[in-house]
């Protein structure tokens, strides 16, 4: 067992050099309905949770010509819209990583507001934020049984939201270097909580 953590490591170490090599970009549509102090909080939060596995992270407010010569494939748009009575009915997004314009995720502003605790809303948007972008990074729809890449998360997530970030699992960072690194994992449309 032991030689086989040893084994993951090196290779994690490997990816993580190629995941470093080049940008994921993200653009955001400008016509956001939240103040800006709560945007920049959750964009500041979503950058640093991949900083932390090693993942350069560039999140853009306007959409931007795109500069393939540093970015590790097509730019990710992220459209806020309501949701409404839209099925699944406690969805706050869904990501479309092949759809004809690029990689997209869709974030249901009004189920991301009507979370209870105003002061969860910036971590629950950068929380979302990081859930979508790795879909789309690992190009599939798995879920992990804790931190950022769970499927449902609970109370007690959203309480830690408010004193700390969740944490990727050591499979997610594995999947996340290794899709950068160009391995890929399949390419089925996903959706979340």
């Amino acid at each position: 067992m032991r030689i086989y953590r040893v084994i993951g490591i090196f290779i994690a170490t490997g990816l993580c050099a190629k995941a470093q090599d080049c940008n994921v970009d993200v653009h955001i549509a400008v016509s956001v309905r939240l103040p800006m102090g709560v945007m920049l909080e959750a964009m500041r939060t979503a950058t640093q949770m991949f900083r932390e596995i090693g993942v350069n992270l560039r999140i853009m407010t306007a959409i931007r010509a795109h500069d393939p010569a540093h970015a590790c494939g097509a730019p990710i748009v992220v459209e806020f819209e309501d949701a409404g009575d839209r099925p699944p009915a406690k969805a706050l997004a869904y990501s479309s990583p092949f759809g004809k314009s690029g990689p997209s995720i869709h974030l249901f502003l009004d189920r991301i507001l009507s979370n209870g605790d105003p002061r969860l809303v910036s971590a629950l948007l950068a929380h979302v934020m990081a859930h979508e972008i790795t879909h789309i990074i690992e190009k599939s729809d798995g879920h992990s049984e804790q931190g950022i890449m769970k499927a449902h998360w609970s109370r007690e997530d959203y309480r830690q939201m408010l004193r700390r970030r969740l944490a990727f699992s050591s499979n997610d960072v594995e999947f996340i270097h290794a899709a950068l690194a160009g391995v890929g994992t399949g390419n089925e449309e996903m959706s979340v909580r």
